[in-house]
């Protein structure tokens, strides 16, 4: 728990948060269309939020690190 508390007040939390927003819309738009293959459009799309999320957060963090 202790752990959690403090990857929570890390400078990564958002590269995290794109991890578990990535994992659940995904999970999600396959329960709303439930078709037999993947739906493979909003994948993408969780993807690429995802993708640009972390891209932030790693140009965040060295900058704050350079800066420092």
């Amino acid at each position: 728990m202790k752990k959690l508390r403090n990857l929570a007040h890390s400078e990564w939390r958002f590269s995290l948060m794109a991890l578990v927003l990535f994992i659940g819309g995904s999970i999600g738009s396959q329960i709303v269309y439930f078709p037999d293959v993947p739906n493979l459009p909003s994948i993408y799309g969780w993807l690429t939020g995802a993708f640009l999320l972390v891209a932030g957060n790693v140009i965040y963090v060295l900058y704050k690190r350079k800066k420092n």
